[in-house]
């Protein structure tokens, strides 16, 4: 069952996959498959490596806890390595002390928080205002940042959110839409992938 909960935890979906953890539990890396040792051990220092630089900026921001670059940096860090609640505090100051995204950061903010909050299993109990959250993450990217590099995979996120809610009229909508005007090939394909799968759920749900 620990084993079950663990790779549930750090999405994993196949054997063997090695993991390279923080001491407080965070995703610094991940090796999936058999590596011989000279490619391992270049795997193995690249997740210490990150590890200090990480640990570097957090000391840096305890020097600097105002500074609004840094702590959307920690925030992001926090998000990759799937480590939510910790990422949130930092988010928060980022979103409130940077409201014309001077630091460049915010789009890619919105988009790891939506998709953190997306990912709630089922059995939490925050898992349906964490979505809600996602759905609120995701349409800031794409009303107020169209430019940006996420823009696109913020509408994936969102008709793949809309659909783990159920709310198949507006993921289909979403979907379609992105289909219809993604400048990304390979979003424009997953977007594809992911409305035949919602037209076929909804047409069961009816």
């Amino acid at each position: 069952m620990e084993a079950q909960n663990a790779a549930r935890r750090y999405g994993i979906r196949s054997i063997p996959t090695i993991t390279f953890l923080s001491k407080d539990g965070g995703l610094i890396a991940e090796s999936i498959g058999f590596l011989p040792p000279e490619p391992f051990a270049s795997v193995m220092e690249g997740a210490l490596q990150a590890e200090a630089a990480f640990q570097e900026k957090l000391a840096k921001l305890k020097e600097m806890p105002d500074d609004v670059k840094l702590n959307g940096e920690v925030a992001l860090t926090y998000l990759e390595r799937m480590q939510l609640e910790k990422a949130i505090p930092y988010s928060e100051k980022t979103l409130k002390g940077d409201a014309d995204n001077t630091t460049g950061l915010l789009p890619n903010l919105h988009t790891a928080l939506g998709a953190a909050y997306g990912m709630t299993p089922d059995e939490d109990e925050n898992a349906e205002a964490y979505r809600d959250k996602a759905v609120t993450h995701f349409r800031t990217v794409i009303d107020s940042y169209p430019e940006s590099d996420v823009y696109e995979p913020a509408q994936f996120y969102l008709g793949v959110v809309y659909a783990i809610q159920e709310k198949y009229d507006k993921s289909i909508e979403v979907l379609e839409k992105l289909v219809q005007h993604a400048t990304d090939d390979n979003i424009r394909m997953a977007a594809e992938a992911q409305l035949e799968q919602v037209r076929d759920l909804s047409q069961h749900s009816d």
